[in-house]
């Protein structure tokens, strides 16, 4: 695996954080072991899934969470939490460079409560983008990318479909029906590679992108099962989000062993994270979780 400080410096299977304390009658110290590797940053009120990094109408950074409980919170580097917007069953979100955020959910009770994409405006306003492709009517709206050229990407995990749609939601069109259960999404830093999870196999799959057209999906891992989201990093690594923590890989590796940064055991069922930049810390991981409420932070670099 090529060099990566995040990965490196992570004592892997660490839990604890509490000190070490001496032991009566020795002469050892005692010795501070940090934070805990996994820990709460923010108190949401719910159970939570979809995470993005981008700007409250202020133009500051936070961090935009969608819950179970059908909103969407905006978390400040302080970890002060506000309700950006309500909507029935968001799941996968992305933040859009102006700041606007764009939703996977359903819509409301007057639109049939449809699965969609759905964007949140500034001032939490929710336009819908679409609510049928193509096919019909979508299944289940996972998760959503936005494209280095704006356009969207999203997936369709009831339907084994992956989508395009331009930025206004306009001209649906299928990217591939090869890749069943597709879930979580990742654009390379480059933006030459999308990164897609299958949930129900042991793949994840990357997809060529230029120029806006979608390549033909190959494996980039194998052998890692339930990956629910996905994090590209500047290193050119990818990690991952599963039923069995958290796990750095290399594509360039595919056969190399997975690196554990996060145990299931430290956190059960962490569905997506996103790195918190200058902001919320560089090296800090933040994780969403179908079952523990709350706003996690995993300490990569402790």
């Amino acid at each position: 695996m090529r060099s990566f400080a995040l990965v490196l410096t992570l004592p892997l299977l660490a839990c604890g954080g509490s000190p070490t304390e001496t032991d009566a009658g020795s002469d050892t110290p005692s010795v501070d072991a940090g934070p805990p590797l996994v820990e709460l940053f923010a108190d949401i009120g719910a159970t939570s899934e979809g995470i993005a990094l981008g700007q409250a109408a202020d133009g500051s950074p936070a961090i935009f969470v969608t819950t179970m409980d059908d909103r969407i919170v905006e978390v400040a580097p302080d970890g002060t939490v506000t309700d950006r917007a309500s909507i029935p069953g968001p799941v996968g979100i992305a933040a859009r460079a102006t700041g606007e955020l764009v939703v996977c959910a359903k819509a409301s009770a007057a639109e049939g409560g449809a699965p969609g994409i759905f964007e949140v405006a500034l001032d939490g306003s929710i336009t819908t983008l679409t609510i049928a492709g193509p096919r019909g009517a979508y299944g289940l709206t996972n998760f959503v990318a936005v494209a280095p050229d704006g356009s969207l990407v999203f997936s369709d995990s009831e339907g084994d479909v992956l989508y395009r749609a331009d930025a206004d939601g306009g001209n649906v069109a299928v990217v591939t029906d090869a890749i069943t259960f597709p879930n979580g999404l990742a654009f390379s830093p480059d933006g030459a590679t999308l990164y897609v999870a299958s949930w129900d196999t042991d793949t994840l799959h990357a997809i060529p992108f230029d120029a806006g057209t979608y390549g033909t999906p190959s494996p980039a891992l194998t052998g890692v099962s339930n990956v629910d989201g996905v994090v590209a990093t500047a290193e050119g690594l990818v990690l991952v989000t599963s039923t069995a923590g958290v796990l750095a890989v290399d594509p360039a590796m595919p056969a190399a062993e997975p690196v554990v940064l996060m145990p299931s055991r430290a956190l059960a069922l962490p569905a997506n994270g996103v790195f918190g930049g200058a902001a919320f810390g560089e090296t800090e991981l933040y994780l969403t979780s179908l079952s523990r409420s709350g706003l996690w932070v995993l300490h990569t670099a402790r």
